[in-house]
């Protein structure tokens, strides 16, 4: 009897063994499993962060875009209009004055741009200020997104 009580204790033993070797080895992929879901829930933190701030700079992008369009189409207006006139500075050699008591020696001359030139200026700085504020946007898009960092340079 005491043979089969011996026999009976070691195959409980190993039994016991080879169980809790078992438990270990799923206790050790379960470690490696809640690693894989905290590396991967932090990756979507970041995607959400990520897409967060580029909609961020997308409104603040967009924002500024409309506010310049606003300003050069009413600048445009008002230069057709007339109620705006556009002028540069001139030196005119041929025209002169005579230094007299009333008048200004080093007074800046101007001289009154056509409106439909005037138009075509307002035009060109449109122009300008769309490319700067996509400029902007990109650098702002590669500082976010592709250099992980939220600097904005330039302002």
């Amino acid at each position: 009897m005491n043979r089969y009580l011996l026999a009976a204790l070691a195959a409980c033993a190993v039994a016991i063994l080879l169980g809790w070797q078992h438990i270990e080895s799923q206790a050790k992929d379960l470690a490696t499993a809640n690693a894989q879901v905290n590396t991967l829930n932090k990756a979507a933190e970041s995607r959400r962060n990520t897409q967060r701030l580029l909609a961020e700079l997308d409104t603040e992008h967009t924002k500024a875009l409309t506010d310049a369009q606003a300003t050069n189409t009413q600048l445009r207006a008002d230069v057709a209009s007339g109620a705006r006139r556009l002028s540069v500075l001139a030196k005119c050699p041929a025209v002169r004055t005579t230094a007299g008591a009333a008048s200004v020696g080093d007074a800046e001359a101007r001289a009154e741009l056509d409106p439909a030139a005037g138009e075509r200026i307002v035009a060109i700085t449109d122009d300008g200020d769309q490319g700067l504020i996509a400029l902007r946007a990109a650098q702002d898009y590669i500082n976010t997104v592709c250099l992980g960092g939220t600097t904005q340079q330039g302002r």
